[in-house]
């Protein structure tokens, strides 16, 4: 009997243990990192994003990552991949690369904007959404260190989706800043 409780005990230590001991070690810093590179973010076939939105969102998010960057000196250096500063990054530096998918792209509907106006409650009814999966790679191994996905929506007079994306940009630069430990 005394062994069954003890067994019992022990499970439930475990049960309870287990899932902290993994996300602890699922834990993922930037710190190392001094210099950022961000990709034009990959549009699917048959989105209804235009072709242009996954450069249009690589500067957006360069943007707000730059801002964060001087307030809390997140990375030296921030650039876009392609542009000549990013070939000129000094030797020793860790690199750190953002590549991203689009994975919504919502335009808010006339009729929604009329049913806003109408429905009690309805101003969330003319959003629109954009959203994206984005990857955190190291250069040097080119493995895969974090991925996550942001979705962010726009609405009131400010229900487009260039405001969504604007957001969607300080959102990513938000996660960097909390993942680096800012």
């Amino acid at each position: 009997m005394r062994r069954k409780n003890l067994l019992t005990l022990l499970l439930v230590v475990g049960v309870v243990l287990a899932p902290n001991l993994w996300v602890g070690a699922q834990e993922v810093s930037f710190k190392e990192y001094n210099v950022l590179i961000v990709q034009d973010l990959e549009v699917p076939k048959g989105s209804p994003a235009p072709s242009s939105a996954g450069s249009q969102m690589a500067e957006k998010a360069i943007y707000q990552i730059k801002r964060y960057s001087q307030k809390y000196n997140l990375f030296d250096i921030i650039v876009k991949e392609g542009e000549k500063e990013s070939k000129g990054i000094p030797p020793g530096k860790k690199v750190l690369m953002i590549k991203g998918e689009i994975k919504e792209y919502t335009h808010p509907t006339v009729g929604r904007r009329i049913g806003r106006s109408f429905i009690p409650g309805g101003e969330w009814t003319g959003t629109a959404t954009f959203a994206a999966r984005y990857q955190f790679i190291d250069k040097e191994s080119g493995k895969v260190i974090y991925e996550t996905d942001l979705r962010t929506s726009s609405t009131g007079t400010n229900d487009t989706v260039d405001y969504a994306m604007d957001r969607n940009g300080e959102a990513l630069a938000k996660l960097i800043t909390k993942v680096k430990g800012k």
